[in-house]
């Protein structure tokens, strides 16, 4: 596990709100000189911390207007194979590997009940895929991607 300490902690805070802030910005607000955040930030990015820098899209707004969840039962032997066909699909926003009743649980963002169909008739042609139980959600209650951080 990656040492992170509280000015790494108020960088990755900083960063979750806003990826787009400055280094100086960054600076100003924690009373921290420019060229340490810099180091700090690029050795988060090193170690595997900082993975990505994204935008958050709402989905409605871009024409994926059905989120779904698909919970899959996979042969035990094919587990890693179906997941890396699976991650794979565009359509395929979160693929966890799970225990219980599913092996696999993923959320997808579809345009239609017609893409629904398709998406579930392909994911039922993969090898290895004993069953597809998809789940529609009818409202988007929360979505936060933030972490809650403390320094280890």
């Amino acid at each position: 596990m990656a040492d992170i300490d509280e000015i790494d902690v108020k960088i990755l805070e900083t960063l979750q709100d806003n990826c787009k802030v400055s280094y100086s910005s960054i600076s100003e607000m924690l009373g921290v000189p420019e060229s340490t955040i810099r180091y700090r930030i690029d050795r988060l990015e090193k170690r595997g911390v900082i993975t990505s820098y994204i935008a958050l899209i709402d989905p409605r707004k871009v024409g994926l207007s059905i989120t779904a969840i698909m919970m899959i039962k996979v042969s035990p032997q094919e587990i890693r194979k179906v997941s890396e066909e699976l991650k794979m699909f565009e359509e395929v926003r979160h693929l966890f590997r799970c225990t219980g009743i599913f092996d696999l649980v993923s959320v997808v963002a579809i345009r239609d009940v017609p893409h629904l169909n398709t998406l579930m008739e392909r994911v039922k042609m993969v090898d290895g895929v004993r069953e597809v139980i998809i789940e529609v959600a009818t409202d988007l209650i929360k979505v936060d991607p933030k972490l809650t951080l403390k320094a280890v």
